[in-house]
């Protein structure tokens, strides 16, 4: 008795210890993930307090009235639909010329075998080195010239030659993992350049692809500065000038008043539809963009 004892007492205290430290480690996760929510949290009930309320009670989490007033404001005030309109045409070609111009360019560099291609793509590789604050003047005034001003054509007609730097360097080391001979046999079979680039490198791809979309889908959704740039027409701003602007006409409107407080339920009404369309993507996209990242890291260069 005394040995079955002994031999279920370490049993229960390290049944007891695992337990106690995955629940701690739990409760980490909890608060770390709450601190991480937060500010989003923050931005969603600050959109549906009322201007009273919101001065009355700046520090509450929660709205104690729930009211949609900031949204009905934000698109009767605004032509928020023309921005969202903007916004998906810059964003739709932007992801499809930079998704397939960069696969084409990494193709070319995994496929044909010439003469001074590893000097040309350290050349590309060291593009990545230069600041894109360097190059805004010189864009400017080459987008300048060739009249491209207060259009959309700066942000659509650059990823269709060859859709960054860094998407063609994932590209590439992705399809340096596929084997030679899978591309033989389809040359045997008969099939040309074209076919085996659409019909074998691209899907096989598919989860680089996929993550360079969204990778590229975030940076034209969210982008101010291009358009801060490049658009001065007001029906040619995207979501993110847009909202900015609200801000701006918000301060001026404050100044002119000689009010202290800005209308914060507005713009977060405001910010929470931009955020909207990110939220949607991460959750139907994260298993393609964790998988991608993952097979893309575990090339070699």
């Amino acid at each position: 008795m005394q040995y079955v004892e002994r031999q279920h007492k370490p049993d229960e205290n390290y049944r007891l210890k695992k337990r106690l430290v995955f629940g701690t480690l739990y409760t980490l996760i909890i608060i770390l993930g709450i601190s991480m929510l937060m500010p989003m949290i923050v931005l969603i009930s600050t959109s549906l307090k009322s201007y009273d309320e919101m001065i009355i009670h700046p520090t509450a989490l929660l709205p104690r009235q729930v009211t949609f007033q900031a949204f009905v404001i934000v698109f009767r005030d605004n032509p928020f639909f023309l921005y969202l309109r903007n916004t998906l045409i810059i964003t739709v070609f932007a992801v499809a010329g930079s998704v397939f111009s960069s696969a084409f360019v990494a193709y070319g560099f995994v496929r044909f075998k010439v003469k001074g291609a590893k000097l040309l793509f350290g050349l590309f590789i060291s593009g990545m080195l230069i600041p894109g604050q360097i190059l805004i003047i010189p864009m400017f005034e080459l987008y300048n010239k060739m009249g491209w001003i207060n259009t959309f054509l700066p942000f659509i007609i650059p990823p269709l030659f060859g859709g960054g730097i860094f998407n063609i360097f994932l590209q590439r080391q992705f399809m340096r993992g596929i084997s030679r001979e899978v591309f033989e046999s389809a040359e045997i079979d008969g099939a040309s350049e074209l076919s085996i680039f659409l019909r074998i490198a691209l899907p096989m791809n598919k989860p680089v692809l996929i993550t360079i979309a969204i990778f590229t889908f975030l940076n034209s959704w969210n982008d101010l500065f291009g358009p801060l740039i490049y658009l001065d027409d007001p029906q040619l701003w995207t979501l993110a000038k847009g909202t900015y602007m609200i801000y701006q006409n918000a301060i001026g409107e404050l100044g002119a008043s000689g009010g202290t407080i800005l209308p914060w339920n507005i713009l977060s009404a405001a910010n929470v539809l931009v955020s909207v369309p990110i939220i949607i993507l991460y959750f139907y996209a994260q298993k393609h963009f964790m998988e991608g990242v993952k097979l893309t890291g575990s090339k070699e260069s």
